[in-house]
């Protein structure tokens, strides 16, 4: 069976693609493991650029019910005066970014995958082989039995723990911060205010992002034993030992969510292209989620790649292993800040210097008072300047 793209990653970046995708003359097929879970707990904070990206695949009219704006990112460290406050009036913004629940953001995806004509949704289907000549066969495992599909591009966007990567033996840099993070949802006495907040302490950092009404999501991120100590509490201990960490900004805390506890590693493809495949995603690279530009560098790669390949398709050209190349360089200094972003600020609670942490009270500080670089950096977390 012969395709023009095949997506291996039925997720939420390998959808966004194909979505894309949609009004072109491709004929894709995407791959997926599982159906979207509806008690999936992740929470993705989007930054302005990545909504508009949302706004263009014709998914914002059913997200935005689910979506809370942010007005302002309040960021401390435990412990030292100073702290950042970036407002969307400092940039003319009406809001910096939203925050949505995983879930809404599968559902609806998985909705408009499924009424597209040029779409051949593979779900449940797994992949068993994949080898590469002058084009790629896939071997995939389905309810009916194995198929073999052929495409000249594949787009590998199957999660930290890409299946491609390994058929392929592209080998990865793991950074293993030695950390968990606990995600739950935390019911506030108070309204948000919209106002997202990071703290960091000396094991890690609290983030508490607004949900539609009075509620947060809470990322807390720790060394691993202290995430075993927090998930052995009892719900009404846990409240009483976040109340603690984070302080009251947002009020007296009510009451929290089921928790889930996860590993933190940075983990980054040596190769993100080979030959006629491109890793795209967690799959070429899983970053912290400490400072939320894991999803949002993804949509950004998203955007870069299917602009490319519908202006190819509109010229009525065949997109290559070369044009795969030109993505990789086009979206190289994104890639390079987030990441970088995302690993500096999670080693941030290592350093334990009274030296260094005075300087770091006086950054903040400077940083909130002086209006062109908060600009520049607002700017650059939402993705508006690259």
């Amino acid at each position: 069976m012969h395709y023009d793209l095949i997506i291996v990653g039925g997720g939420l970046v390998g959808s966004s693609l194909a979505l894309a995708l949609r009004e072109s003359e491709l004929k894709i097929a995407l791959i997926e493991a599982s159906l979207p879970q509806a008690d999936n707990p992740r929470l993705f904070g989007l930054t302005e650029s990545s909504c508009q990206s949302l706004k263009n695949l014709g998914l914002w009219q059913q997200l935005k019910e689910h979506a809370t704006p942010i007005h302002q990112v309040h960021v401390s460290y435990q412990g030292y005066f100073g702290a950042v406050r970036l407002n969307h009036a400092d940039v003319g913004l009406s809001q910096l970014g939203y925050v949505i629940p995983a879930r809404y953001l599968e559902k609806i995806l998985h909705a408009e995958i499924i009424q597209q004509a040029n779409i051949t949704y593979y779900c449940p289907a797994t992949l068993k082989n994949l080898q590469q000549t002058h084009v790629a066969t896939l071997n995939i495992v389905t309810g009916e039995g194995e198929k073999n599909l052929l495409s000249p591009i594949v787009i590998a966007a199957d999660g930290a723990a890409s299946t491609v990567r390994s058929l392929l033996n592209i080998e990865t840099e793991i950074v293993d911060y030695q950390q968990g993070a606990i995600v739950t949802e935390t019911m506030l006495q108070r309204s948000h205010q919209h106002i997202a907040y990071e703290r960091f302490n000396a094991s890690g950092a609290i983030a508490m992002l607004p949900l539609v009404g009075d509620r947060c999501a809470t990322i807390w991120t720790a060394d691993q034993m202290t995430i075993d100590q927090l998930m052995a509490l009892s719900d009404e201990c846990f409240v009483t030992a976040l109340q603690k960490e984070f302080g009251y900004r947002l009020g007296r805390l009510l009451g929290i969510a089921k928790r889930h506890a996860f590993p933190l590693k940075m983990i980054q493809a040596k190769e993100t292209h080979k030959q006629c495949v491109l890793l795209l995603g967690n799959a070429a690279h899983a970053l912290h989620p400490i400072a939320a530009q894991g999803f949002n560098l993804a949509l950004y790669e998203v955007s870069a790649l299917s602009a490319a390949m519908l202006d190819k398709n509109n010229k009525y050209e065949s997109f290559t292993s070369n044009d795969l190349q030109k993505i990789i360089q086009c979206t190289q200094k994104q890639r390079f800040f987030s990441m970088q972003a995302s690993h500096q600020l999670a080693r941030l609670p290592n350093y334990h210097s009274l030296v260094l942490n005075m300087f770091l009270s006086l950054g903040m500080v400077g940083l909130d008072i002086t209006k062109p670089l908060k600009s520049n950096l607002i700017k650059r977390i939402s993705g508006l300047l690259h």
